[in-house]
């Protein structure tokens, strides 16, 4: 997930009453909903995660189906990418023979 850090990333928590409530919010403010979205059952219906950049949440908020669904921001996840990026280690990690590599690393 890349975006400029002046438009973070923000992971939200939807909740519809009916399925055809959240898909009419999905389909109408399209958001990231990550490779394999799954709709809980809760006391208030369904919900899902969706990710949005923080430009567009009031524009989601603000959306006609947006009336059905309650839209709650859980957190900035570019923040967190970005943290956890500076853990990625720096050179080839299997340079050294018979030393098993530690850490994260990027598939090339």
């Amino acid at each position: 997930m890349t975006a400029p850090s002046d438009d973070p990333v923000v992971r939200c928590h939807v909740v519809a009453p009916t399925a055809d409530d959240l898909r009419a919010f999905v389909d109408e403010v399209q958001p990231d909903i990550g490779c394999r979205p799954v709709a809980r059952r809760s006391a208030e219906g369904l919900a899902i995660d969706v990710y949005l950049q923080r430009s567009r949440l009031d524009a989601a908020r603000g959306a006609r189906s947006a009336a059905a669904v309650t839209l709650e921001e859980v957190e900035d996840v570019t923040a967190n990418w970005q943290s956890r990026r500076e853990e990625v280690g720096r050179g080839d990690r299997f340079a050294a023979r018979g030393v098993v590599p530690r850490g994260l690393g990027r598939k090339e």
